[in-house]
């Protein structure tokens, strides 16, 4: 199979095949192809959903409706926003996709305390035949923002003082669900492996709501470490998986 590098696979394949597999369908938001039936029945199920290019990459293009309390909805594109009422919010979606395949996805609340919005980067990878987690580093949304990229605002921030210090955890919380996320992520790729049985790394990204629940929000193929591990001010993780990339069969 070629896949090119960096490549993403479709994002619905991968939520249809993971939603199928007992143990991780719990962690998966609902998602479904985007289309004026299926937007109309997820804003109705859903205060907040996002709208992602099914074969995007680096969170361009991703869109946020929320649902307000006056039958109307605020859409949030990158530093921009609009309105619309149930009449036209079709025709305003539309016009922002551009007629190309995307997603629908329910919305997590995966904020901190003082509600920035964060992610958590994954990147695992096959050594000797088994899979292992290289490392996890945390992806802070700037003010404001609805994505974490680092080339959208984001920033890169250690597990641990994500943990501590944005979600208040105590220092056993954070390494009882560091060790959760770890064991989540590596099952996920165990299963996706099987559709790219030639790729030797993937990197999943997760979130965790206010009950502490983790969700899988995609798996990448072939990721990159540059802007997330090695923009860390501790360069020890991106060294390891550096290392771990060359071994990696």
């Amino acid at each position: 199979m070629s896949i090119k590098k960096h490549h993403v696979k479709s994002k619905l394949a991968v939520a249809y095949q993971l939603i199928h597999t007992p143990k991780i369908a719990v962690h998966i938001p609902k998602t479904e192809l985007l289309y004026k039936n299926s937007l109309k029945r997820m804003i109705k199920k859903h205060d907040k959903v996002y709208l992602k290019p099914d074969k995007g990459f680096k969170s361009r293009g991703v869109i946020r409706i929320e649902r307000l309390k006056d039958h109307r909805f605020k859409i949030r594109y990158g530093s921009h926003k609009k309105y619309a009422d149930r009449k036209n919010l079709w025709k305003k979606v539309y016009r922002l996709t551009k007629g190309k395949k995307y997603i629908i996805q329910q919305a997590i609340d995966s904020v901190t305390k003082n509600r920035r919005h964060f992610d958590l980067r994954c990147h695992v990878l096959r050594i000797h035949g088994k899979w292992v987690v290289g490392g996890i580093c945390g992806r802070l949304g700037a003010p404001g923002s609805i994505v974490t990229t680092s080339h959208l605002g984001g920033t890169p921030t250690p597990i641990y003082k994500l943990f501590t210090r944005h979600l208040k955890y105590s220092s056993k919380e954070s390494v009882k669900m560091i060790q959760r996320l770890k064991e989540c992520a590596v099952k996920t790729v165990k299963n996706v492996s099987r559709m790219y049985p030639n790729l030797k790394e993937f990197a999943v990204d997760m979130g965790i709501d206010r009950k502490k629940r983790i969700w899988i929000y995609e798996v990448n193929i072939e990721p990159l470490t540059k802007a997330n591990f090695k923009k860390l001010p501790d360069k020890t993780l991106y060294r390891k998986i550096q290392r771990m990339r060359k071994i990696a069969r």
